[in-house]
């Protein structure tokens, strides 16, 4: 018996010496963080200008306001407040320190709701414009996504404190790391009730677990965890602990965004400052540490709610609030500012944009490194907006389209056609459920999409040729042909199963005929083709045979999407970018890429390209898109692909392109044309980010206009029963009039008097 006894001496003697000693090795070791430890990695959208000509409502400018943490008042008083009337703003903006802009209060003169003026208040001098700081998207840290607002424990709010004391640990200040009471309540607490309902964790061994040990619940974990709450105690004050809890507490998702503090969940849930939080604001926050994707106000309204009054009723208990004060605030709703599945941290271009970076500089990323990005966050959260609506609305209209084991999925990518800057890329239904990025790294077959540039080659070659060139009104068979093919033959066939006769380049184009884009391609040969593909950005395989016209080839759809704004922009293609530079938290600059850009064709070809394109919209495949109130002057193709697997539509002003992609992952058939399934899409994005008063697309010298016959694509005379305006490349223009209706002497006399 004295042998068991002695045994259990010593091993109870060796145990506390084995703990004593690890408390030795982490008080060498142990350090709590400090504020300027680990900075994160920020990431920032594009800063926007407010200049004359743009509409505010239109344009998004209160969105972006408040975003920005702007606060509309009545007395324009200290940066960050504004006034807005219907003739002018108000503004006095935050200091800008990527710009070292200091803080400064302009006017914003408004006409009927367009911006007329921008003035500076202190020089009574008009502007050409003023820049809205870029505003925060994301942040990287520890290599999770998340974005960390340090704040000392000197601008912590006493409520914040007392609240989180009063729910987490009430003998904070009078314990040593380690709570007999707290412990022998919470076992009480699980025994009588039959399970664990109640821990007995101060603070400070919460703050030990977070940092230093997994959450793994087993015995050796909780010694040790006990351990390092004491060693904290003894190494550092109570103040320090409390401040790198409030600090480094998760306190859930805004998104893919990581939320860590207090000051971080303040910003995220309810956009205001610590110190501008209200009582019931504070209850939340604080309930929610006990489970904080439990209690999100953005994942579960009713629990959040239920949590924070429990809070609150715990505030009235013990003094912090008066029974008038807690009937007021238990009566409150619960509002965030911004809803989940809006916030813009844009976590599919977050992504993309570090693969640009790494890519780019073939390092690593700089600790505390800030990156401006070329997404603009309110264009992003329309995008994301009208993609899962858009999604939602088709499975409600096609039921069959719920069926399967994948759901239906898209992507958006909107793009600046001048710079190549990446405004919005949305690459999946839900981020959380599946981070892989269908604008980026999907690749489908393009279908249609390709025979623009089939005409376009055709269109470039016809220089050489002259007047036997290609032209927008040069008459295509659309009737039953076979071609050869190896050992085979290949007959392309309309997706209508159709045969229309003899029809011009334009309504081939429009009506988004197949047999006439095949031909064309025959024509020309597949190598010059091909060529031009390249030219335009497209990377991957390209078929050396006929189906290429047809889009048999594989595109991602930022790279389709990027080709077009080939077109908006007279024939320059640059690649698209997703940041603009990327700096170290001392302010020198590590990288800023370069641009690319070339002349992919002419700007004469270019510009046929975008009125065949007008058309599609105008009378084509993309007619609906009128009818759905789609104003100005848009160009765009629909595409879809063998097997109606996938759904395109690819659209663009001179100022933005705009692609939309829809299908299934698993590449089943959704049995919908792009007219059906990513035009209606399409247009809700363009609707939003187009203005109405868009210009026009501009005539480069070497075009000439005819007006024509389009049954003959002959030049028009006065007994042709239709009769439309025709652009072709200065040399190619039709020289013979009309021999169907007949008739053109009067015509001839005018083209040899020059009145024609």
């Amino acid at each position: 018996m004295k042998w068991v006894v002695g045994g259990a001496l010593g091993l109870t003697g060796a145990a506390l010496l084995g703990l004593v000693g690890y408390g030795a090795i982490l008080s060498a070791s142990l350090s709590l963080p400090k504020s300027d430890e680990h900075p994160p990695l920020l990431i920032f959208g594009a800063p926007h200008l407010l200049k004359p000509g743009e509409a505010v409502i239109e344009t998004g400018v209160f969105d972006r306001l408040h975003r920005l943490g702007y606060r509309a008042v009545s007395n324009v008083q200290a940066p960050g407040d504004y006034l807005a009337s219907p003739t002018v703003i108000d503004l006095y903006l935050h200091a800008q320190e990527e710009s070292h802009q200091p803080s400064r209060r302009v006017q914003v003169e408004l006409k009927d709701g367009v911006i007329t003026n921008v003035l500076s208040v202190r020089e009574r001098e008009a502007l050409p414009f003023v820049t809205l700081e870029a505003p925060l998207l994301s942040g990287m840290r520890g290599g999770s996504r998340q974005v960390r607002e340090w704040v000392p424990y000197g601008q912590i709010p006493p409520l914040v404190i007392k609240t989180v004391l009063a729910v987490e640990d009430r003998r904070f200040f009078s314990h040593y790391g380690v709570d007999p009471v707290a412990i022998g309540r919470a076992l009480w607490a699980n025994v009588t009730r039959g399970g664990v309902v109640q821990g007995g964790s101060t603070i400070t061994q919460q703050l030990a677990k977070n940092l230093f040990y997994s959450p793994q619940r087993t015995m050796g974990r909780k010694l040790r965890e006990v351990v390092a709450a004491v060693v904290m105690e003894w190494k550092y004050r109570k103040e320090e602990i409390l401040e790198s809890y409030l600090n480094e507490i998760y306190l859930g998702q805004a998104g893919s965004v990581s939320i860590y503090g207090v000051g971080e969940a303040a910003h995220r849930y309810f956009g205001k400052s610590l110190d501008a939080l209200s009582v019931e604001e504070v209850a939340l926050i604080g309930g929610m540490i006990k489970g904080p994707n439990t209690y999100s106000p953005t994942k579960n309204l009713e629990h959040a709610t239920h949590r924070r009054n429990v809070v609150l009723r715990r505030l009235r208990d013990e003094g912090v609030l008066t029974e008038g004060a807690w009937k007021e605030a238990v009566n409150r709703p619960v509002q965030v500012s911004l809803p989940e599945d809006v916030v813009a941290d844009a976590p599919y271009f977050v992504d993309y944009l570090l693969r640009q970076v790494e890519a780019g500089t073939g390092m690593g990323i700089p600790e505390g490194a800030r990156i401006y990005s070329t997404l603009d966050p309110y264009m992003q959260q329309l995008a994301t907006d009208s993609l899962r609506k858009g999604l939602e609305k088709l499975e409600r209209q096609y039921p069959a389209l719920r069926e399967g084991e994948t759901p239906l999925q898209g992507a958006v990518v909107v793009l600046d056609t001048h710079t190549g800057h990446l405004r919005a890329m949305v690459g999946g239904r839900e981020y959380r459920t599946s981070q892989f990025n269908r604008a980026s790294q999907a690749h489908r077959q393009a279908g249609s999409l390709f025979k623009p540039f089939v005409y376009l080659a055709a269109f470039e070659a016809a220089r050489a040729e002259g007047s036997t060139g290609l032209t927008p009104a040069t008459m295509l068979a659309d009737e039953p042909v076979s071609f050869e093919s190896g050992t085979s033959s290949w007959s392309p066939q309309n997706y209508d199963r159709q045969f229309h006769g003899q029809v011009t380049v334009r309504a081939a184009l429009e009506q988004s005929l197949n047999v006439p884009a095949v031909r064309t391609a025959h024509r020309l040969g597949i190598g010059s083709i091909n060529r031009l593909l390249r030219g335009f950005g497209l990377q991957g395989a390209l078929p050396d045979n006929l189906s290429t016209a047809l889009g048999s080839a594989s595109v991602s759809l930022l790279e389709i999407t990027a080709a077009y704004g080939g077109l908006a922009n007279a024939g320059v293609v640059v690649k698209p970018v997703a940041l603009t530079n990327l700096v170290r938290d001392s302010g020198e600059t590590v990288w800023s890429p370069m641009v690319d850009r070339h002349q992919a064709v002419s700007a004469q070809g270019a510009y046929l390209a975008t009125s065949l394109l007008k058309g599609v919209l105008d009378r084509g495949t993309g007619s609906k898109a009128r009818a759905w109130g789609l104003r100005g002057p848009v160009a765009g193709k629909t595409g879809t692909t063998d097997g109606y697997r996938d759904a395109w539509f690819v659209g663009y002003t001179p100022e933005l392109v705009i692609g939309v992609w829809v299908g299934f992952d698993d590449e089943r058939a959704i049995r919908l044309a792009g007219s059906q399934a990513a035009l209606p899409i399409w247009v809700d994005v363009a609707r939003r980010l187009i203005p109405a008063d868009s210009p026009d697309f501009s005539m480069p010298s070497g075009i000439v206009s005819r007006t024509i016959d389009p049954r003959t694509g002959q030049l028009a005379t006065a007994q042709c029963p239709e009769r439309v305006a025709e652009v072709f490349l200065e040399g190619t223009e039709p020289s013979v009039y009309c021999e169907v209706h007949g008739g053109g002497l009067w015509e001839r006399v005018k083209h040899t008097l020059g009145f024609s």
